[in-house]
């Protein structure tokens, strides 16, 4: 995997789904769903998941929208 193609995720930061653009918090990185795989919350509903980061996408990130 290319470094420069990967972002550092940090706990407890707000994040978007690069497709949906649902807003989530981080909370833990977990293995569950394999490596990189990250437990979040959903900012609108509360509900807890757990994801891909590479499906994240961060506030300084071109794709980012206010939404």
């Amino acid at each position: 995997m290319n470094s420069e193609l990967t972002m550092k995720i940090e706990p407890e930061t707000e994040y978007r789904f690069k497709k949906s653009g649902n807003l989530v918090k981080t909370v833990e990185p977990t293995d569950y769903a394999g490596k990189g795989s990250w437990t979040v919350v959903r900012v609108d509903t509360g509900k807890e998941m757990v994801v891909r980061g590479v499906a994240l996408v961060a506030k300084d990130d071109p794709d980012w929208s206010e939404g």
